[in-house]
């Protein structure tokens, strides 16, 4: 079985790619941007590419012989909101291109990263009082051009199983967290997990919300998992996390960490947060894993460290 992860130079896409490896996959990473020579060593291999591209992609996936894809690369929240035209190629056009991709050449899977932005930053309101959990069937409300593009691309993904019978499921990301988080909206958790692993003071915003913590190894486990799927009753599925305030992310930290000094000032970003993810848990069952917060932050911290040479 070969792989191809596009974005597979990224924050979740290194890790996919990883894990793929590890599992004696065949695995391509395709990207603008060259691979880390540790997972060229583990044997994936690098495609420079670009997903807007339909022709280069096509080329790229027949001459490979490709039989699933996981598509993760994106530009997210903060580049489409400086560039929403080149939001519009990568995001919408780019994943569309998977999708007719596997339609000519009748790939075997196709998981996408979809965003739990399809529900818009006013999606937090839920919370109030008895609330509603977000599912995979609650109505889209994006407020910017990152979730616009996941919307279509949701609605898209399902004419092309309706219609031509591809086998591509989306998977809702959330606040993922871990160490090498370079890019993206939840790039503030940069005070809170690399200033204490480096010794440095930070500060933390958004100190009065509440987030849906995932770690990013979990994430990518969960795409590996879908993308070895025959089918699936649903288009996307939300991925699970843990529900945790800022401010205890924040007492977490200084528990794993007793010198770290952390201030933290108030604020809401109102990323949406009470999700309901039980019907990937009940699909996935016990291989979906699930990182205790404790061990997550833990993970990150001493990864950011290592990364330091501390």
């Amino acid at each position: 079985m070969t792989t191809l992860v596009t974005g597979g130079t990224g924050f979740v896409g290194q890790h996919a790619t990883a894990i793929l490896a590890g599992q004696d996959e065949r695995v391509l990473a395709l990207d603008p941007l060259p691979i880390r020579e540790e997972l060229r060593q583990a044997g994936v291999e690098y495609v420079r590419g670009d997903v807007s591209d339909l022709r280069s992609l096509l080329a790229i996936l027949a001459e490979h012989g490709v039989d699933r894809v996981i598509h993760l690369g994106s530009l997210l929240a903060p580049a489409s909101a400086e560039d929403p035209y080149r939001a519009l190629e990568v995001n919408c056009a780019g994943t569309q291109n998977v999708f007719e991709a596997a339609r000519i050449l009748r790939l075997a899977n196709v998981t996408w990263a979809s965003s739990m932005a399809v529900f818009g930053h006013s999606a937090a309101a839920l919370a109030e009082g008895e609330g509603e959990l977000l599912t995979e069937h609650t109505p889209h409300s994006p407020d910017n051009a990152y979730g616009a593009t996941k919307s279509y691309c949701e609605h898209i993904s399902r004419a092309y199983r309706q219609r031509y019978g591809v086998n591509c499921v989306g998977l809702r990301i959330g606040l993922v967290y871990g160490a090498g988080k370079e890019r993206g909206e939840g790039l503030f958790t940069e005070q809170l997990f690399q200033r204490p692993a480096l010794g440095q003071p930070g500060v933390v915003p958004y100190g009065d919300d509440v987030y849906c913590w995932q770690y990013v190894r979990d994430v990518a486990e969960a795409f590996t998992l879908v993308s070895c799927l025959d089918s699936t009753d649903n288009a996307v599925y939300n991925l699970p996390g843990t529900v945790l305030t800022m401010v205890g992310a924040v007492e977490t930290v200084r528990a794993l960490v007793p010198s770290a000094e952390l201030t933290v000032e108030p604020g809401v970003l109102g990323f949406p947060y009470r999700i309901d993810a039980s019907p990937l848990t009940a699909l996935l069952g016990d291989s979906l894993r699930l990182t205790s917060i404790r061990d997550g932050f833990a993970a990150t911290i001493e990864g950011i460290a290592a990364r330091a040479g501390r």
